[in-house]
């Protein structure tokens, strides 16, 4: 999930969700990595906080055509995208992306979101509670704690997480049926 997006610094900040541990390594001297920020580790995953090149990328190139990227992944060497572009604009797209790299499907759908909008930052709220003990009785990790590993005040993590809750909850209960 891409975080911040610096084109006149030549980089896009990015965090990413992985069950190997051991990839902050290999990212850190991958080409398209400038910087490994901070990793991240719990029990199952691993958080990486790095700065990937802006320009030559997949998403620089998607963000620079003000494209919604709705998300991304790598499984076994292959990279999947996920994004809201407007028809007019994808057969040109489609063009420019297969300079990055060879296309080897494209789906296409009417957009429809099925599930709660968090921002990034709820995002990442969300993922460190989850994943640090937060939500566990008794509790592994206070707010402020968490509130310090993400750069924030305790008040800032309170709000960001009250309003996850809201958010997942209230999408709870317009999906449950009776």
């Amino acid at each position: 999930m891409n975080l911040e997006v610096y084109p006149d610094r030549g980089y896009l900040r990015s965090w990413l969700v992985s069950p190997s541990k051991e990839l902050g390594r290999r990212m850190a001297s991958h080409k398209s990595v400038k910087k490994l920020n901070r990793v991240y580790v719990n029990r199952s995953d691993a958080l990486l906080d790095f700065l990937n090149v802006y320009e030559g990328s997949i998403a620089g190139l998607l963000y620079s055509r003000e494209v919604l990227i709705l998300g991304n992944y790598n499984e076994m060497g292959k990279e999947f995208w996920t994004f809201v572009t407007g028809s007019g604009t994808l057969s040109e797209l489609k063009e420019e992306l297969s300079s990055l790299g060879k296309i080897v499907r494209v789906e296409v759908e009417d957009f429809s979101p099925s599930y709660p909008y968090l921002t990034d930052m709820e995002r990442k709220v969300f993922w460190m509670a989850l994943n640090h003990g937060y939500l566990n009785y008794p509790r592994e990790i206070e707010a402020e704690a968490l509130a310090k590993v993400l750069g924030v005040s305790k008040v800032t993590f309170l709000y960001h997480w009250r309003n996850v809750q809201r958010k997942i909850l209230r999408y709870v209960s317009d999906h449950l049926t009776f």
